[in-house]
């Protein structure tokens, strides 16, 4: 009687995941991975819990659970258990490459990236025309930081099936990865051609036609990101950089008012958008977003000297100072931010207070040594630094 009660659970789970895509033998994982949610992953976890109790009344030659089982629990989640089931199935079935496939990918899925890159090894050596197994590898091999490896992975699985729009994209973000940005915006170009309305990938196209300094094509593809998902706050923030470094402050400020309200917790959106303030001379607005910033994250060097030099603008230099000095003990490499403390020391007529400034400022960056000399006050104590240490080598 069991063995009928399983048998109707099985077909059932079966049936809702083949409505669902997910396969009831090699697994067909959703993108990004996706898993069931709402009443179809209660109801497959209500077959699992049925299925566990009938299995428990099994005799023990019927008890080993089916890629089904496995296969209901990787949908919705329940990747501990669903590896499980697939290493128990892989000693039993070792030529099976439906288990060594489903297992690969659960490892990915729990981050064990060198053991699914085993397991797909092993699934390609008993299907080597497997274009989702060269796929999943590649994600394997992109994860442990193997890039070409992960390219020749993706080559293969194009080799195989020229339309597979997931290898194309990933092969585009591993070759961005890389810098190889001519490369990378072919691989989106194939993208497009297979599906135009993919808002990420005019995204990343973008980011490599901007690495490559074509500023007006990668503006044009942040436009269409962000014409196909408006809530692209990558895309929004993206445009806000370019347009910054282009001198359209305000419309700067514009992308990035609406990056940060679609991700209110980003330090580097809000930072960005008081130096665009900034530029504008809108020092009270560039300041706001500063202390806006530094409430999420109080120990950003860049912002507390970005601060800084905003309340130089307005005069009060005691604030900026203090600012500059705060700066440098979170973050001891800052160059710039010992430079102008260095400034500001001269403005106060404390030489010495300058002079160790600008030498820490000029060690770890040493061109400003060019900068300081040029400046009047701050190369006048670079004199009075040479003649001291020419002094004490007499």
């Amino acid at each position: 009687m069991n063995g009928q009660v399983e048998d109707r659970l099985l077909g059932r789970l079966a049936g809702l995941l083949e409505w669902q895509g997910l396969g009831t033998a090699v697994l067909t994982p959703r993108p990004r991975g996706g898993r069931l949610h709402g009443e179809d992953a209660e109801e497959v976890a209500s077959l699992l819990e049925q299925l566990a109790e009938v299995d428990a009344g099994l005799p023990a030659g019927r008890r080993p659970r089916s890629l089904i089982f496995g296969n209901g629990c990787f949908a919705i989640g329940r990747y501990a258990e669903a590896l499980a089931v697939y290493q128990a199935l892989a000693g039993e079935r070792p030529d099976d490459f439906a288990v060594h496939f489903n297992l690969g990918v659960t490892h990915l899925r729990r981050r064990q990236p060198g053991d699914a890159t085993k397991a797909l090894t092993r699934a390609l050596e008993l299907d080597a025309l497997s274009a989702p197994a060269y796929y999943q590898r590649g994600n394997a091999r992109d994860d442990m930081g193997d890039g070409d490896g992960a390219l020749e992975d993706y080559a293969m699985a194009i080799g195989l099936n020229p339309d597979y729009l997931q290898a194309h994209y990933n092969r585009g973000i591993v070759l961005n990865n890389l810098a190889r940005y001519a490369e990378a915006i072919e691989a989106f170009d194939q993208v497009m051609e297979l599906r135009p309305d993919i808002s990420n990938a005019y995204l990343n196209r973008g980011v490599a036609r901007d690495e490559l300094g074509d500023t007006s094509a990668a503006i044009s593809d942040y436009d269409m990101a962000l014409q196909y998902n408006p809530d692209n706050a990558d895309a929004r923030f993206n445009r806000a950089r370019v347009r910054y470094r282009l001198g359209r402050y305000r419309e700067a400020v514009a992308d990035y008012t609406a990056a940060i309200e679609l991700r209110p917790d980003d330090v580097e959106a809000i930072n960005n958008r008081g130096l665009a303030y900034d530029a504008l001379g809108q020092y009270e607005e560039a300041i706001a977003d500063y202390d806006s910033a530094l409430r999420l994250q109080p120990d950003f060097a860049e912002v507390l000297s970005n601060r800084g030099a905003a309340l130089e603008s307005l005069g009060d230099l005691d604030a900026a100072l203090d600012n500059y000095l705060e700066a440098q003990k979170y973050v001891p490499e800052f160059a710039a931010a010992y430079y102008n403390a260095a400034r500001l020391y001269a403005d106060r007529g404390d030489i010495p207070g300058c002079a160790e400034q600008l030498a820490e400022a000029v060690r770890l960056q040493p061109g400003l040594y060019a900068e300081a000399e040029s400046d009047e006050v701050l190369g006048w104590v670079l004199d009075l630094s040479r003649m001291r240490d020419e002094r004490r080598e007499r």
